[in-house]
């Protein structure tokens, strides 16, 4: 590793998961001996301040996955419901140790986010962070900005609907919005973060991917289109130079008793090591550090 290269490293769908994403991220530099420059996540962050406003999947989910609630519990402005030492050091240590997290969270909306809040806490800014730490900060779709030299445009959202409203104005909500996608295509990015998949490039992308989407890295054509959202795994695939790439849910598989205490999904987490436009390359992370972490293990690296 060189000092030019910056690492920047992805996530999928989080669902409040967000004390693992940031262990993950702590355990990748002590493991290969650099601090990260950046972090991009695309969408379903579980943004829910109040646990009495969760939505009906994400409550489902919650009844056997109380880390769905970690926003709320560890995040959420004023104040967290609660404190965690080793996060508290993950995000606040001494600058100079590999076991300190010094960058951002860049994120997109989902489709499981609680937008009323979402909308009040950014005061509909185009970039705003939205927690205690502030260190989550959100993109809104539409909109661009610089992540260690990189420059991130994002379109949050499920698949919008066959028919597109056209008149609808709104750039924020469940679904890809058709006035986002026009403002993002006066500008230019290198990485498009987006919650779903372009349609049309292998897997449920094929039935349940976004048209808008697609059309826009047609024109486009950033480096990465980076997505989560779709629970089964759709291959690698390019729509001209760009490269579109899926991550998984960071989280745990269920072991026989029910609970997430097997190993991490696979496809969680991909890292990207940017020198320039012409010089970049993206990895999933599988290392053996990665495959020894488990539902059980976690918290004791």
């Amino acid at each position: 590793m060189t000092t030019t290269d910056k690492y920047i490293a992805v996530f999928g769908d989080t669902h409040g998961h967000l004390r693992l994403m940031f262990q993950l991220c702590r355990l990748w530099q002590i493991n290969n001996g650099v601090h990260l420059d950046g972090i991009l996540q695309a969408g379903d962050l579980g943004f829910f301040p109040d646990v009495t406003k969760l939505d009906k999947a994400t409550k489902r989910f919650a009844r056997s996955d109380p880390e769905e609630f970690g926003f709320a519990n560890y995040f959420r402005l004023p104040q967290p419901v609660r404190t965690d030492e080793l996060l508290d050091r993950t995000l606040n240590g001494d600058p100079s140790s590999l076991e300190t997290v010094r960058c951002n969270v860049v994120w997109c909306h989902g489709n499981h986010e609680d937008f009323a809040a979402l909308e009040e806490v950014t005061c509909g800014s185009a970039f705003s962070p939205v927690d205690a730490f502030d260190r989550l900060y959100f993109l809104r779709s539409g909109e661009t900005t610089d992540v260690a030299g990189v420059m991130i445009g994002a379109i949050g959202g499920a698949p919008e609907a066959y028919d597109v409203d056209r008149n609808d104005r709104s750039v924020f909500g469940r679904n890809v919005s058709y006035r986002a996608v026009q403002r993002l295509r006066r500008k230019s990015c290198d990485i498009l973060l987006t919650h779903c998949a372009p349609r049309g490039i292998g897997g449920e992308s094929d039935r349940f991917g976004s048209n808008l989407l697609r059309e826009t890295v047609q024109e486009m054509q950033p480096v990465f289109q980076l997505y989560g959202h779709h629970s089964r795994p759709i291959p690698q695939s390019t729509i001209g130079r760009t490269q579109c790439v899926w991550l998984n849910d960071t989280n745990f598989s269920k072991t026989r008793d029910a609970t997430y205490n097997g190993p991490l999904e696979s496809g969680c987490m991909a890292i990207i090591r940017w020198r320039s436009e012409d010089d970049n390359e993206l990895t999933v992370i599988n290392d053996e550090w990665f495959r020894q972490t488990t539902g059980a293990t976690w918290r004791h690296y």
